[in-house]
């Protein structure tokens, strides 16, 4: 149980919200207990948290005559929000000699550890600990496989927690552990041995590295999201760790990930740390330096302006340089890429079927997309 002043702290950080202290008296807050008896079902226990004129008071301290309660001041509360600040105030409030008696359920406790990820990220504190309060730490001791899964067109309570851990459960065929970070981000963490193929049923000479395991199975865990739970989402990944320490860092790296992902490779769904190598040195480079290096290079603005050729270098780029399955991906005849090719050389004087100059393209193609 943590004191008022740190409580109220994290509640406004966490929930974006202002807290307002009020004093109304034991009597109306008893009132507006009875008047939320019958709300829907997903309302927070009236004894901690009451909605009255289409605002949230909650329980800070209650006297015989006089009731000090928080008003919430900004955003409407998500689903996720309201669960959580129940079972916080309602932890908060419960006698000591009664906390045993209180029941939270794996969907609480996994908001719960979802926000102390968020909290602890926010600190900058990314080495953390999962501390001993939480049950749930001797299971994050195993090694596991990190996804981040954010859902782009979820309602805004989305699909339930209980639904989404079917589905990745009978994917995964067996037991893991499924984190909300908010309304549309979920932190899933995958025993590292649902995902290993044994020795015995491999080939050797066919064995897949542990990239090629983890993008297949992020491969398949997307189009069974995309088809069975929230439609269009996005998807990283990371490789295996215990999870009993340094959860933030980890929930960093994933997100970087997703941002480099969806920076350079605005198409792409699935976005895999080691895939994005380049990506990420472009990205740490100075702006300044990014258009000082671009106004070196490029010698005409619109060099690299033209749908067509910009289309043509991505192909070729992703297929290697090579021209035939170049060719053969734009459904073009060989030397009509050629064409291309050279027009791109006349236009910036570089011919990208050298390698330095291929090497210089992909560089100026990378820039272009992060510098304003």
């Amino acid at each position: 149980m943590m004191d008022k002043q740190a409580l109220q702290l994290q509640i406004e950080r966490l929930t974006g919200m202002r807290l307002e202290s009020q004093h109304i008296s034991t009597a109306q807050w008893e009132d507006w207990i009875s008047a939320a008896v019958g709300v829907k079902d997903g309302t927070p226990s009236p004894r901690t948290m009451v909605k009255h004129d289409e605002e949230w008071y909650l329980l800070w301290k209650q006297g015989k005559t006089t009731t000090e309660v928080m008003k919430l001041q900004g955003k409407s509360l998500s689903g996720q929000e309201l669960q959580w600040l129940e079972l916080v105030l309602l932890m908060q409030h419960q006698p000591k000699s009664a906390m045993d008696t209180v029941h939270v359920t794996d969907e609480q406790q996994a908001y719960l550890i979802g926000q102390w990820i968020i909290e602890h990220m926010r600190d900058g504190d990314t080495a953390a600990e999962i501390p001993d309060s939480f049950s749930w730490k001797t299971k994050m001791f195993t090694q596991t496989v990190p996804f981040l899964l954010v859902a782009e067109h979820a309602h805004r309570d989305g699909p339930g927690y209980k639904h989404l851990y079917k589905l990745l459960k009978s994917y995964f065929g067996g037991e893991l552990i499924l984190l909300p970070l908010s309304d549309k981000e979920w932190l899933i963490l995958c025993p590292e041995q649902l995902i290993q193929v044994s020795e015995a049923d491999e080939d050797v000479e066919t064995k897949e590295t542990m990239e090629e395991q983890l993008t297949s199975f992020c491969l398949g865990l997307y189009e069974l999201v995309a088809s069975e739970w929230v439609g269009d989402s996005q998807l990283s990944i990371g490789y295996p760790f215990a999870p009993v320490k340094g959860m933030p860092s980890v929930v960093s790296q994933l997100r970087e990930t997703m941002y480099l992902g969806r920076t350079f490779h605005v198409t792409d769904n699935i976005h895999l740390p080691w895939e994005l190598h380049l990506e990420r040195l472009v990205n740490s480079i100075p702006d300044a330096v990014r258009k000082q290096f671009l106004q070196r290079v490029v010698t005409k603005a619109d060099s690299f302006n033209d749908v067509e050729s910009l289309s043509t270098l991505d192909t070729f780029f992703q297929h290697d340089c090579s021209v035939s399955e170049t060719a053969k991906r734009l459904y073009i005849h060989r030397n009509t890429l050629l064409y291309r090719l050279d027009k791109i050389k006349h236009e910036t004087g570089l011919d990208v079927r050298q390698f330095t100059d291929a090497v210089l393209v992909k560089l100026i193609l990378l820039l272009y997309k992060v510098t304003k």
